[in-house]
């Protein structure tokens, strides 16, 4: 598969991706098998960057999955599969005609972690996209209401700027397990809700004239406001017809405001980054949950995620996924 994606992204000018060695795709792929869903949450309510960074990922990150709601049965006289390569083959002529396209020639990508899982009748593919760009020395932690994160950038990416260093954090409540029925009414996740935006410290008599940010932000179908006792499907042509109505839903954007959190330590100067910022308040609000902090580059691509992490704080995370 490896070498499938790279001729796709030498077609399309963008440099190739090496193989990465984070497990939570390749248990993703499994999981989805074994229970017969289809989507970028779990069974255990985890999306994909959750798994990511609990089996030590901490780039940005993007996954692709192909799949069904439903797992085809032997005497349901569909046809068995061919060769896995074969197999393969057509899956990526899929990813290649739908949405999972962009991902797959996303230029700053420079691993992919690759799941596959099949049986006699059924096929699982789990694309998760990483960068390579940072190096922490500390990664982002929350201990006594305080975010602090330190590190270097490499692969050709540099701050001339203090500016240059974009750091936001967002909110997911306590995941918990979720059912068949409502994976099957949903298909990818975003990173919760934006609840803080760090900024650097200002010197003299210069100070900010904004204390809060206005967003808007795109909605996907959500499983946990789907009713738990909602039907799995229960053929293949049901599993169908429910997600094509559950992608042609249009769901309005909604508005996000949130505080900017003026750090007390801040840097951005060649390779080296580093922050600290009080977020009591923000977590006093929301209270447990997962926080994910986003780190990105301001100044190139038009912005680029260089850092993903998510905290589960407060709670314990499902186990399973740390790397042996």
């Amino acid at each position: 598969m490896l070498e499938l994606i790279n001729a796709e992204r030498a077609k399309a000018g963008v440099p190739p991706v090496v193989l990465g060695d984070n497990i939570a795709a390749q248990l993703h792929a499994e999981a989805s098998l074994e229970n017969c869903f289809f989507s970028n949450y779990g069974l255990d309510g985890l999306k994909s960057y959750m798994r990511y960074s609990l089996a030590g990922g901490y780039q940005s990150n993007l996954e692709s999955f192909y799949g069904l709601n439903y797992c085809i049965k032997p005497w349901e006289n569909y046809q068995a599969l061919g060769s896995i390569e074969q197999e393969i083959r057509e899956v990526m002529n899929q990813f290649m005609g739908s949405d999972s396209r962009a991902n797959l020639l996303g230029r700053w990508h420079r691993k992919v972690n690759i799941g596959l899982a099949w049986d006699r009748y059924n096929f699982r593919v789990v694309q998760q996209f990483e960068g390579d760009y940072v190096a922490y020395s500390l990664r982002p932690t929350l201990e006594n209401g305080f975010l602090s994160l330190a590190g270097t950038v490499k692969n050709g990416i540099s701050f001339s700027d203090r500016q240059d260093l974009g750091i936001q954090v967002h909110y997911d409540p306590p995941p918990h397990p979720l059912t068949r029925g409502q994976l099957a009414r949903t298909y990818v996740g975003g990173h919760g809700i934006q609840v803080a935006a760090l900024r650097p410290p200002l010197t003299g008599n210069q100070f900010y004239l904004e204390d809060q940010f206005v967003k808007s932000e795109s909605q996907y179908p959500d499983p946990y406001q789907v009713s738990d006792d909602a039907p799995a499907p229960s053929s293949y042509a049901e599993a169908q017809r429910i997600f094509r109505e559950m992608r042609e839903q249009s769901l309005p954007e909604i508005q996000i405001i949130g505080p900017w959190l003026t750090a007390s330590h801040w840097i951005a100067a060649g390779v080296d980054f580093a922050a600290q910022a009080d977020l009591s308040q923000v977590i006093a609000q929301h209270g447990p949950g997962v926080y994910t902090v986003i780190v990105a580059h301001q100044n190139i691509g038009g912005g680029v995620i260089i850092s993903e992490y998510a905290i589960f704080y407060g709670i314990d995370p499902p186990g399973g996924y740390a790397a042996p």
